[in-house]
């Protein structure tokens, strides 16, 4: 009874910690993984050992969608760990009762190594070793007793209860502290998770300014955040903006950095370069193929009507165990693009962007009235300590999109100020706020005065402070 006890409590207590530091983290590695029912699938699987565990690996992960049902296999699986060695003490000892604290020792080890495992791969072989190995422990000894009585202190319950709590302990310190996944890529896959679903002002919230200076990933979210919710061009530099390439990543094969640039490149509309990094990013999972990337790119066209792609790539996931409702809801739409012709909102954007700044320019020259393709161009500019270029560009610029006295976005209007100093001719072309006008007698009075940390400090969100 009391090993059922402990048992149980062990079970909830690596579900609690798995659902509660680590949900978002599961849901991405189900984006990551892929499982198919077709029979191609199934057959590449089954020639090594190793294919039969990474089969039955991708086919849990397709159950950590959701977070409750992923912490439950997490759980489970160092719990068949325990139980099998417990089954190995029991036939080895008598009176196993009361070594019941040796099935804990590896415990710490095993979840480092579950932390790193993506495929479940590595989880589930270590597993199936130490069961095959209870197998033949108990074939052998079929016609054996167990052995005799162990020193009397390694039964004692308190020394029993004082090792017992000694491995618990480091194992929610490996859960916690270590391992390649850690409290990092937890953040990551959240704000990859809120994303997705167009939480934008949720992304605001949960990166602090001092995050995104500090962090590239972290910074990349804010600033798309920004750009969605039409802050870029007043907070842009206060989140760490310092060059043209902070905005999605290059020449970066990680998948948490591919699955941001199709995210990046959707909110622009730019799919051809989403296409892409959606195949690259499928390509960094052991199949070739992910969860993720096939959502990606059913969405992806069914937005540009190639009816024939999308439903190609909604029936290889409708082989799938947990996709029923995801398909259900892009049917209609499927549907109705029967019989259209496929669009190409931006037709001729490159399926490569090889550099941010000539890139985003070429997709302002083919919307010029787009203010998302304008700031993003323009902030780049200015982050690369342009000003030249950025008045170049922005006499272009204003003309198609602050008309009609449209108010100028303060980063611009701080940028004009500084261009002002050296052609005063500015100030009769572009109105500058008072309240702009004010901010930049202030942090001139302190630069003066020597006080640079305290301007610095003081207007912290403002382009003067990036440029000095």
């Amino acid at each position: 009874m009391k090993k059922l006890i402990l048992l149980s409590l062990t079970y909830v207590a690596l579900w609690t910690v798995w659902y509660f530091a680590y949900p978002y983290f599961l849901m991405w590695l189900e984006g990551f993984s892929f499982f198919t029912t077709l029979p191609d699938f199934t057959a590449i699987h089954f020639h090594l050992p190793e294919d039969i565990f990474r089969y039955v690996g991708s086919f849990l992960l397709q159950f950590y969608a959701f977070p409750a049902a992923g912490a439950a296999i997490q759980a489970l699986l160092p719990l068949l760990f325990i139980l099998s060695i417990m089954a190995i003490i029991k036939r080895l000892f008598k009176d196993s009762e009361g070594l019941v604290w040796i099935s804990y020792l590896f415990l710490p080890l095993y979840l480092y190594y579950q932390m790193s495992d993506m495929t479940l791969v590595r989880s589930i072989t270590i597993l199936a070793a130490v069961a095959a190995a209870a197998l033949l422990v108990y074939l052998a000894t079929i016609f054996l007793k167990p052995f005799g009585n162990v020193p009397a202190f390694l039964r004692n319950r308190y020394f029993c209860a004082v090792m017992l709590l000694l491995s618990l302990g480091m194992s929610v310190s490996v859960m916690i502290t270590y391992g390649s996944v850690g409290r990092h890529y937890e953040k990551v896959a959240h704000m990859y998770h809120l994303a997705q679903n167009q939480e934008w002002e949720e992304i605001l919230e949960e990166i602090s300014v001092q995050e995104s200076v500090q962090n590239e990933y972290m910074r990349k979210y804010a600033l798309l955040a920004l750009a969605q919710t039409g802050q870029l061009t007043d907070y842009a530099f206060r989140y760490g903006l310092s060059s043209s390439d902070d905005f999605l990543f290059y020449d970066v094969q990680e998948s948490f950095c591919l699955s941001f640039n199709v995210l990046f490149y959707r909110t622009l509309g730019m799919n051809n370069p989403a296409v892409y990094h959606s195949y690259q990013q499928a390509l960094q999972s052991v199949p070739g193929l992910s969860f993720d990337a096939m959502r990606n790119l059913t969405d992806i066209y069914l937005e540009q009507k190639e009816y024939e792609l999308a439903r190609k790539y909604m029936d290889i996931l409708a082989h799938t165990t947990c996709h029923g409702k995801w398909i259900r809801e892009r049917l209609p739409k499927l549907e109705a693009i029967r019989d259209a012709e496929p669009e190409y909102r931006m037709q001729g954007d490159k399926f490569i962007m090889e550099s941010f700044l000539p890139d985003i320019s070429s997709m302002y020259d083919r919307y010029p009235k787009d203010a998302k393709y304008a700031d993003y161009l323009l902030c780049a500019v200015l982050a690369n300590k342009d000003a030249g270029t950025f008045f170049k560009i922005f006499n272009v610029v204003a003309p198609r999109i602050y008309t009609e006295g449209q108010r100028i976005p303060r980063i611009y209007q701080e940028a004009l100020l500084l261009i002002a100093s050296k052609e005063p001719v500015v100030l009769k072309v572009y109105k500058i706020d008072d309240d702009v006008w004010k901010r930049f007698t202030d942090f001139t009075e302190l630069m003066s005065q020597g006080k640079t940390a305290q301007a610095k400090r003081k207007y912290a969100d403002s382009y003067w402070a990036y440029v000095y």
